[in-house]
This record gives structure tokens, C-alpha cells and sequence, in this order.
């Protein structure tokens, strides 16, 4: 990670301060042109001023021998004038590469062009004047205005040049130092900033399934703190899913051992001490037992996948009464066994729930098994619905009020001689079916030691 950010801080800058120098290069060199053009112009001005002309023609006579060298120095320059009535005068004979139309120059602004002079790049500079008259001229032939005139002044651009170079070698060399310093100082800067990642992966490395409820301080870090709030959430999900698989192989291997157990001694006494009964008896008991084995199997891995929220949840209208009637028929084994008396009480407008079908009848057949296997003998059983909760109350009269709030927890029983089917399941699967639905499952206790569990659904829970 540090080597990859320290080539990315490299690349970029590299591209931002090529970008910088490149528009800089650009906008200098400009600037700098533009400066050299006026104070070219200036200086062919002021030596334009100084021309006169005369009885015998064009002169500067203020300036001699040498008036270029008063105003432009030791540069290479040259000048030349040609007015329209063919007076001239020049420094020194013109290149070839002097635009020969500077001559017939009509514009008030001046003109620029760059031309070569005995191999010295240079810049031109022409416009129009008219010179002023000397002394010699009479006030009758100045009367008539002067002359109109072109003036065209050539001056080395080697000093410009020279300076334009040592720039670019700055703003060239200015981002090779950048860059350097970038690449020698980066590593040792991001290794720095992300000291607290770092931190966060030592803090994390003694985490694992091992330890359970650890979790990480919270980051002082802002950037970090998110990161440590998600994964304490992903350590809380790890811990909860690492619970359920524990819970899960507990049960199982109790229930199945205890099953093994007895399907073992089963066969170990037919074996040593046969009973005289006939191997289909024996073999009906293997079955129930195997059945009994796989309900419980069956049972804990339904009540891991609905904890889990693994279990799909098809939605579709469903029917309270025949769904109720179905459980029921289910059940008539048990009713007929212990000759219990169910007692429907049907609401006057039908109930439809738009809900998963199996999980709402796994719910109602859990509630009223368990109501048919613990209610007394001979005993009534209530089954009411309306728009709002199902309810279905039965006599519990060893049942303590201290007792009811261990119902849906997973394998408790109060009768253990009573055990059918998925060993103290029932209501564990049925709570857990209905937090997947969304339902609420709740159990009270009345002061007549009527037992009753309530459904609810609707919104006024």
C-alpha cells in the first residue's frame, strides 16, 4: 500500500507540475515578448522623433555619428526610413528577410515580425510617422507638411533569448527537485499516516473464533472510525452465528446420543435376553426411535436456519380457519389419545393474512401439540382468531408463573416424561418462525391457571 501511494503521489506530481510549468513556461514567455515588443517600440519612437528632413533630405543630426548606439546599446540593431517622396536613410544595408512590405505600412499601430540578421534571431518593428522639418527648411516649403514616412527598426533578440532559456531551465529543474523530495519523503510520510491502520491490524490480529466478545477500541482516527463500527458489527454477527452452530452441535449431540443410546440398549437386549416379540414389533420400535432421531435432526437445523434468517419466506394470502382446521386434523391422534375437547371459537368475517404458509402452520401445529401434550387429560383446549392475534389457551395448573417466561426457550420442559417428537423444540421453533414473519409470540398465565399463548400479528400488539 505505501509503494503504491508513493507512486501515485510520484505520477501526479509529476503531471501537475509539468502542467504548472508547462502554463507558467508559457505565460512568462508571453509576458516577456510582450514586454521586449514595448520597449522596441518605445526605442524606435524615440529615434523616429529624432529624424528631420531637410534641403538635402533626411538627417539626425543631434545624434551623430551614432545615433543607434545612444538609444539601443551594443545590441546587433539596425534601422532604415523611407518616406514616400523617396527620401531614405539607414543604418546599414537591410537583410533579405525583412518583410518587404513594411514599406507600404498603413496603419497607425505598429507592426512586428521576427527576421534573421547574420544568423541572430531579431525582432522588427515598422510604423508610420511623419519627421519633423529642420532649421533650413523654409516656412514656405514646410507649409506644404512633411513627408509621410516609414520607419523600420531590427534588434537582436539574443538577450531575450538567453533569458527565456534560464527560465525554462528553472521551471524544468524546479519540478525534477519537487519530485524528488516527493519519492525520498512519501514513504516515511504515508508509513506515518497510516501507523493507525496498522494499529487497527496488530489490535485485530488476536481476534478470532477462539475469543469470543472481543471487540476493537473505537478508533480516534475519523477516517478509521467507520471501519472499526462495521467490523464490530461483522465480530457481533461472527460471534452470534459461531453461538448458534455451538448451540446446534450441543443439541444434536445430546439428543442424538441420547436416542443412539436407546436404540443401542434396544437391540442389546433383544440380542442377550430376547423378549419373544416378533421382529416386526422390534423393528416398529427401531422406526420410531429413527423417526423420533430424525425429527430432532430435522428440528434443530429448521430452528439454526430461522435464527440465522436463512429461512426464505414466501408470501402469500393465506387462511386463518382452514389453516387452523388443517393443524387440528394433524394433531387428532393426540386429541383421541387423551380425549381432549377443542373448542373453536370462529370470528364472524373470515381472516386471511398475506404471510409464509409452512412457517405460520409449523407455528399453530407447534402450539397445539404442546397444548394436547401438557393440558390435562379430558382437558379443553380454546382456539380463537381474529384480525389481530391467534390464541390458544389450555389448562396448566402445574405451571408456575415464574415457569412461563422459560416457554420458547430451547429445550426446556416441564414434564420430561412427556417428550414426543423434537425433544422441547416446539416452541423454540415456533418463536423463531415468528420473528422471521414478523409476528410476536407471548404466553400468559391467568389467575384460573389457564395457559394462554397469543399470536399477534396485527398492529395494535
Amino acid at each position: 500500500m505505501t509503494r503504491r501511494i508513493v507512486v501515485m503521489l510520484g505520477i501526479s506530481t509529476v503531471l501537475l507540475l509539468g502542467v504548472e510549468a508547462f502554463v507558467t513556461d508559457h505565460m512568462v514567455d508571453a509576458e516577456m515578448h510582450k514586454r521586449f515588443d514595448s520597449s522596441l517600440v518605445l526605442q524606435a519612437q524615440a529615434m523616429a522623433a529624432l529624424i528631420e528632413y531637410g534641403p538635402h533630405g533626411l538627417s539626425m543630426e543631434v545624434l551623430r555619428p551614432d545615433p543607434s548606439h545612444m538609444l539601443l546599446g551594443t545590441t546587433h540593431s539596425s534601422y532604415a526610413v523611407f518616406c514616400a517622396n523617396g527620401m531614405h536613410l539607414q543604418s546599414r544595408p537591410l537583410p533579405a528577410g525583412v518583410p518587404r512590405d513594411w514599406v507600404d505600412h498603413q496603419a497607425n499601430s505598429p507592426a512586428f515580425a521576427n527576421v534573421e540578421v547574420d544568423g541572430v534571431p531579431s525582432r522588427a518593428v515598422w510604423f508610420r510617422f511623419s519627421p519633423d522639418p529642420n532649421e533650413h527648411v523654409t516656412a514656405s516649403s514646410a507649409a506644404g507638411a512633411g513627408p509621410v514616412c516609414r520607419f523600420l527598426l531590427l534588434r537582436s533578440r539574443d538577450q531575450l533569448d538567453i533569458i527565456l532559456y534560464d527560465i525554462d531551465a528553472i521551471l524544468l529543474l524546479t519540478p525534477l527537485l519537487a519530485l524528488l523530495a516527493v519519492l525520498l519523503l512519501s514513504p516515511v510520510l504515508v508509513r506515518r499516516g497510516l501507523k493507525p491502520l496498522a494499529m487497527l491490524g496488530d489490535s485485530i490480529r488476536s481476534i478470532g473464533p477462539n475469543a469470543p466478545g472481543q471487540r476493537l477500541e473505537p478508533a480516534t482516527t475519523r477516517e478509521l472510525a467507520p471501519l472499526t463500527v462495521r467490523f464490530n458489527e461483522v465480530l457481533e454477527r461472527m460471534d452470534e452465528g459461531m453461538a448458534r452452530e455451538r448451540r446446534f452441535a450441543g443439541a444434536l449431540a445430546h439428543e442424538t446420543r441420547t436416542r443412539l443410546a436407546e436404540l443401542r440398549a434396544l437391540v442389546d437386549i433383544e440380542r442377550r435376553h430376547p423378549s419373544g416379540r416378533s421382529a416386526r414389533e422390534i423393528l416398529d420400535d427401531v422406526s420410531d426411535i429413527s423417526g423420533e432421531l430424525e425429527g430432532t435432526v430435522a428440528g434443530l437445523l429448521l430452528l439454526t436456519r430461522l435464527e440465522a434468517g436463512l429461512e426464505h419466506v414466501e408470501q402469500r394470502s393465506v387462511d386463518m380457519q382452514s389453516l387452523v382446521v388443517q393443524q387440528l386434523e394433524q394433531v387428532e391422534d393426540g386429541v383421541q389419545r387423551r380425549q381432549m375437547h377443542i373448542h373453536l371459537h370462529r370470528p364472524e368475517a373470515s381472516v386471511s393474512l398475506v404471510t409464509d404458509a409452512t412457517l405460520l402452520g409449523m407455528i399453530v401445529g407447534n402450539l397445539l401439540r404442546n397444548a394436547v401434550a401438557y393440558a390435562p387429560s379430558a382437558g379443553r383446549v380454546d382456539v380463537a382468531w381474529d384480525a389481530g392475534a391467534l390464541v390458544i389457551s389450555n389448562a396448566a395448573p402445574d405451571l408456575t408463573a415464574e415457569e412461563v417466561v422459560h416457554l420458547g426457550q430451547r429445550h426446556w420442559r416441564k414434564h420430561s416424561q412427556n417428550t414426543e417428537g423434537h425433544a422441547g423444540l416446539g416452541l423454540s421453533l415456533a418463536d423463531a418462525a415468528a420473528t422471521a414473519l414478523g409476528f410476536r409470540l407471548c404466553f400468559m398465565l391467568d389467575a384460573g391457571q389457564r395457559l394462554h399463548a397469543r399470536l399477534l400479528w396485527g398492529e395494535d400488539d
